[in-house]
C-alpha cells in the first residue's frame, strides 16, 4: 500500500510538472518551459538534501547498537581452548 501511495505521489509530482511545463510554453519557447521547471526542482532537490544531511547530523546511534558492534571483534576471535578441541 505504501509503495503504491509512493507511486501514486510521484506520477502527481510528474503530471503537475508536464502542466506546469505546458502552461510556461504558452508565453515562452517549450525548451525554456521545461529548463525552468528543472531549475526548480533542481532547487528543491537542493534544499531537500540540505536539510536531510542537517538532520542525519543530528541523529545519534543507539546505545546498545554501539556496544554490541564493540564486542564484534572479540566475537570474531578464535577461542583457543575450541581450537584445540577441533584439532584433536
Amino acid at each position: 500500500m505504501l509503495a503504491g501511495a509512493g507511486f501514486a505521489g510521484y506520477m502527481t509530482v510528474l503530471f503537475l510538472s508536464v502542466a506546469l511545463m505546458y502552461l510556461l510554453s504558452q508565453i515562452m519557447d517549450n525548451g525554456w518551459a521545461a529548463l525552468i521547471v528543472a531549475v526548480l526542482w533542481g532547487i528543491a532537490a537542493a534544499v531537500l538534501a540540505s536539510m536531510g544531511r542537517k538532520k542525519l547530523k543530528e541523529v545519534n546511534p543507539p546505545k546498545q547498537t554501539v556496544e554490541t558492534l564493540q564486542q564484534a571483534p572479540e566475537a570474531l576471535r578464535p577461542n583457543p581452548a575450541r581450537v584445540q578441541e577441533e584439532t584433536r
